[in-house]
């Protein structure tokens, strides 16, 4: 559903500390009329209530599309909300049926929101990141045994100082 101001305050606070210079959001959510405007409410939200400049604000509707509802063969799950303001467009394009996301099978979806994520990342510097992580993990392991070594025949006194 969507989400209230202060996980997007949180959201665009992350964003500003990063330094990066666009915010991609990977939005999942029912395929509803509701659903289908997520990616746009949040995006308006974004620019109207923080000042995000629409330019560096990237949503994307990851799941659950159309698209997938008919690839999978999804069953309907309820009839579309009437009261939704949405709603009268949403089922003329689409028909009365809505499908949740729960409808997709847990594996499946981790393969849709892996694949969006990688579509979005620059895997070369990704990739470079996490081998400099390791090199990182690597170092500490190798002082923190040094450390440990050197402070293995220390005695403290009561004080914490070395007796």
């Amino acid at each position: 559903g969507f989400c209230s101001l202060p996980p997007r305050r949180a959201m665009l606070k992350r964003f500003r500390q990063s330094g990066k210079e666009k915010l991609v959001v990977l939005l999942v959510s029912d395929f509803d009329a509701d659903g289908e405007c997520i990616a746009e409410s949040f995006a308006r939200s974004m620019r109207d209530d923080f000042g995000v400049d629409a330019a560096r604000l990237h949503p994307i509707k990851v799941a659950l599309t159309h698209q997938q509802v008919t690839q999978y063969g999804l069953p309907p799950n309820v009839i579309a909300k009437k009261k939704s303001a949405r709603s009268k467009s949403f089922i003329a394009k689409y028909g009365e049926f809505s499908w949740e996301l729960e409808a997709l099978p847990p594996a499946t979806l981790q393969n849709i929101v892996r694949g969006a994520i990688v579509s979005v990342l620059d895997m070369d510097l990704f990739e470079a990141e996490q081998r400099a992580e390791q090199n990182d993990a690597v170092r500490m392991r190798a002082i923190r045994q040094t450390v440990q070594e050197a402070l293995r025949d220390v005695r403290f006194d009561a004080e914490g100082g070395a007796a």
